[in-house]
Formats: C-alpha cells, sequence, structure tokens
C-alpha cells in the first residue's frame, strides 16, 4: 500500500514534467532532465512519507498538518505553527503548478474539438473553472482530508500510468527521443489529431487493471476488482497498467518505421532554428 502511495505520488506529477521541461534549451540533455527530475521528485516524497509515518505513529495524528504543528511546537516554541505555515504556502505554489497544468491539458483536449488560442484570458478562465470544478467534486467526496488526498491519488494513478507507459515506451524504445516538435501543432502533420497506436494501447492498459483495482469509497459506491480479493484486496492494478500498455504498445509499433519521420523531423528543426535561433 506504501509503495503505491508512493508511486501514485511520483507519477501525479508526470504532467508537470513534461509542461515545464518543454521550455528548457533544445541542447539540455536528457540524461539531466531524467536525474534531475528523479532525485528531485524522489527525495522530496522520502522525506515526507518518513515524516507522516513517524507522526502518525508516535502522535496517532490524522492530519498531517496538525500533526506537524503539533509536533514542531513541542521542539521549539512556535516551530510547528511556523513550519506548518510554510507548508500550507508551499502547497499554494503546488496548486498553481497544477492548475497551470491542468489548464493546458483542458485547452489542448477542446483544440481536439475546435480550434482555441491559448491566451493569457483563455488560462485564466480555465483555470477558474477547473478550480470550481474540484472544489465540488472535492466536497461530495470529502470524508476527511487524508481519505480526499488517497481516493484522489489512486484515481490518478489508475489514469495516468497508462498514459506514462505509452510515452515512456514511445520516447525510449520507437522514437528514441526523436520528434518533429512543430508538427505536434498541426492538424496536417506526421501525427494528425488522433494516434490510434497510442490510444489502443491506453484502453487495453485500462481495461488491464479492472480486476487489480482497489477503489476507495466514493460516497456509497465502492470496487474490488476479483483479482485484488484473492490476494487480499491489495492493490496491484498499476503495475498490471503498466506492464500491460508496454507490451501492447511494443506490439502494435511493431511495423513502425521510424525513417518515415526523418523528413518532417529535419523540416521542424530547420522552422525551430529560424523562427527561435
Amino acid at each position: 500500500a506504501e509503495f503505491s502511495a508512493a508511486a501514485a505520488y511520483n507519477i501525479t506529477y508526470a504532467p508537470c514534467v513534461s509542461d515545464y521541461s518543454r521550455y528548457l534549451p533544445t541542447k539540455t540533455k536528457s540524461r539531466s532532465v531524467i536525474f534531475s527530475v528523479f532525485f528531485g521528485a524522489s527525495s522530496s516524497a522520502i522525506w515526507l512519507i518518513t515524516l507522516g509515518a513517524w507522526i502518525a505513529i508516535h502522535l496517532n495524528a490524522h492530519d498531517g498538518l496538525l500533526g506537524l504543528k503539533i509536533a514542531g511546537n513541542n521542539v521549539i516554541g512556535d516551530l510547528g505553527s511556523v513550519a506548518a505555515l510554510a507548508s500550507a504556502l508551499a502547497l499554494i505554489a503546488t496548486m498553481g503548478m497544477s492548475a497551470y497544468g491542468a489548464s493546458l491539458t483542458l485547452l489542448t483536449g477542446i483544440d481536439c474539438f475546435k480550434k482555441v488560442t491559448p491566451t493569457r484570458t483563455a488560462r485564466i478562465f480555465s483555470v477558474i473553472g477547473l478550480a470550481v470544478v474540484w472544489y465540488l467534486i472535492g466536497d461530495a467526496i470529502t470524508t476527511s482530508a487524508a481519505n480526499t488526498i488517497s481516493t484522489a491519488l489512486t484515481l490518478m494513478l489508475y489514469l495516468l500510468v497508462p498514459w506514462t507507459a505509452t510515452n515512456l515506451i514511445d520516447y525510449f524504445y520507437v522514437r528514441r527521443g526523436h520528434y518533429a516538435i512543430t508538427d505536434l501543432f498541426s492538424l496536417n502533420g506526421i501525427y494528425h489529431r488522433w494516434n490510434w497506436r497510442g490510444i489502443t494501447a491506453y484502453a487495453v492498459g485500462f481495461v488491464a487493471e479492472i480486476p487489480f483495482m482497489v477503489l476507495p469509497k466514493l460516497d456509497s459506491f465502492t470496487y474490488i476488482g476479483p483479482i485484488a480479493k484473492l490476494l487480499n484486496d491489495t492493490d496491484f492494478s498499476w503495475l498490471a497498467g503498466l506492464v500491460v500498455t508496454s507490451i501492447a504498445y511494443i506490439l502494435i509499433t511493431r511495423g513502425f518505421d521510424n525513417r518515415s519521420e526523418e523528413q518532417a523531423i529535419i523540416e521542424s528543426e530547420a522552422t525551430l532554428r529560424t523562427e527561435f535561433g
């Protein structure tokens, strides 16, 4: 359960990684990005999970922020109050980053059906609209902060694992990091509007997760997959999704020829050099 929670914590930040790594210089080495993201994400999770486990065991705390405040105040004066305030401010910054990523995803999704210009106004209104939706969903499923976070992470894990697997296999195994960047923004480009290979692999991986799922209680609804029941209600769905999606995408792309995209990549790089130097 702890391993799944740690995986969810990191994998749910995957969209943020892609949102911000795109602004790095084109000469940035992939290895530098991978190691920076890995150690940054894992180290932040490790010390937080360790601290949370200590607070839960020694203080029997169910609210992490309140437990942090109590523990800190017992060490030095108002240290816990200051730490809790700093944590809340950091959370606001994190939510801002997540809202930005969600805004880009929403506008991109709409653009698949109707042309959208991602202006500042469009981003602001999309963030506000998403915040309202988040509040309504949170208000509907909230029984406690810890349960709400657990539910949200679990649902995101189910949805993001097949997406992550498809991206990783495509980048490292199929296309090996070579893309026609300008074609990503063109309906007439080599990638087209929909990629049937990626969508098929995602769907197959998600379906493979269902028998392994242990869905947290949403109001009166809950679900435990048949295989999960045999495993003492242990959720291995994300591992199943990761493996099945990866294998499915490898099999689906067996006939794919990288050479068919070489000319588009050359033209894309020439365009980028002309426009951005």
